[in-house]
């Protein structure tokens, strides 16, 4: 028997996606995110009738969060990094330059979360099955490993 918890956050954050035929992904744009956690749990309900305190979730997402809220997404390997990065330390916003090792797409970025937030998370009975992110009301992906 198992339960499945689904917990929702949001940040707000840039970013910029390189390779696509269309210009509009290489513009630096932003977006209010939405990531939705799917964790499942193997114990039976306790007492409370809960399998866990979901507070216990946002201690481990909330810093995860924090540091991608309000800051640029960008890979390493962009053309404008080095640029974009001096331009970010001469208006001294260049802590709020999150910088990754991959092309910053919705897929990427699921990923990407979905592997911090898992490394992280020790919950007794539940592991973390599947995050989902939402950038635009019509686009979302999804990882999860088998």
């Amino acid at each position: 028997m198992s339960h499945t918890i689904e917990k929702t956050f949001r940040f707000d954050a840039g970013h910029r996606s390189l390779g696509f035929n269309y210009k509009k992904e290489e513009t630096i744009h932003g977006h209010t995110w939405q990531l939705k956690l799917v964790l499942e749990c193997t114990r039976d309900l306790d007492g409370m009738k809960t399998v866990f305190d979901t507070n216990d979730l946002a201690v481990v997402v909330k810093p995860i969060l924090d540091d991608l809220d309000h800051s640029f997404i960008i890979w390493d390997q962009d053309p404008i990094f080095d640029d974009f990065l001096k331009v970010c330390e001469l208006a001294d916003v260049a802590d709020k330059v999150y910088t990754v090792d991959f092309n910053p797409t919705i897929e990427g970025l699921v990923q990407h979360i979905y592997e911090r937030i898992s490394s992280e998370l020790n919950l007794d009975c539940c592991v973390l099955k599947r995050a989902e992110l939402q950038c635009a009301s019509t686009l979302n992906a999804s990882y999860e490993r088998n």
